[in-house]
């Protein structure tokens, strides 16, 4: 009996809120629009074209992007030169005078043998270095 008795009270719950949900979403009973605005007439699609943009203003808008791309990349590369550490700077060859001062490159008479065997002494170092970092990592990688 009491069981009755609880699906009847949410049967009567159930059919409650779907009676307020069709008043609220239109009924039968619900008046209908009083009266509907007439259409907008339609406009001459003639009289509003204006053809776009023109060549002349296209080809200004390409080539203001284009110069603004090249400035941005002129920008990052100078700035890049900038940072760079003096080893890793591309060498310039030539220029002589109070300009080049002889600094910043190999020595004149020095013979191509001892620039070989110089930059594979500093290749050699570089990788020894690079494995001691390696080795570094390991011993502190958390267990």
């Amino acid at each position: 009996m009491h069981r009755i008795a609880v699906l009847a009270a949410i049967l009567v719950l159930c059919v409650i809120p779907a009676g307020v949900a069709q008043a609220q979403f239109g009924a039968p009973n619900a008046p209908s629009e009083l009266s509907k605005p007439p259409p907008p007439p339609p406009q001459d699609a003639e009289a509003f074209d204006d053809g776009g943009l023109s060549t002349l203003q296209i080809v200004l808008i390409f080539g203001g992007a284009a110069v603004a791309l090249a400035l941005i990349a002129f920008v990052i590369v100078r700035d890049a030169r900038r940072v760079a550490p003096a080893d890793e700077r591309p060498k310039r060859d030539g220029g002589s005078g109070a300009r080049s001062g002889g600094s910043g490159g190999p020595a004149k008479n020095a013979s191509m043998s001892e620039i070989r065997a110089r930059e594979r002494q500093q290749a050699k170092r570089a990788k020894s270095k690079a494995k001691q970092v390696r080795q570094q990592r390991k011993r502190n990688r958390p267990r």
